[in-house]
């Protein structure tokens, strides 16, 4: 899949809230094996360590409301992380709502002017 060579992590949610798509670099910064972590779970249940991010999702679902270029802190191993992300929403052809996706990327590091 194309999005597997993404320089950022890549999360998709179906509407019901059931991740569909998780690729390896989102595995790597939120250190999980995207193969095996979560297809197919519900991401409240995947996500309950990192709550800011659980609430992006939560928002962009029941809201419709997506986000450019935002940022939020998750804890690591007690070590902060600062995440900048954009939501979006994914639909049909038609139109019909799917789902959404969150791209995003740890930003700790990248100092601020």
């Amino acid at each position: 899949m194309h999005t597997d060579n993404l320089t950022g992590g890549l999360i998709s949610v179906d509407l019901k809230g059931k991740i569909v798509y998780l690729n390896p670099m989102a595995g790597k910064i939120l250190r999980m094996d995207f193969d095996t972590c979560c297809r197919d779970m519900q991401y409240e249940e995947i996500f309950s360590g990192f709550p800011a991010l659980k609430s992006v999702i939560k928002e962009t679902i029941e809201t419709g409301k997506c986000v450019r270029r935002a940022e939020i802190s998750i804890m690591h191993a007690n070590t902060p992380l600062i995440i900048g992300y954009s939501t979006m929403l994914v639909k049909n052809p038609a139109g019909t709502e799917l789902g959404v996706t969150v791209i995003f990327q740890d930003i700790s590091f990248v100092e601020k002017k």
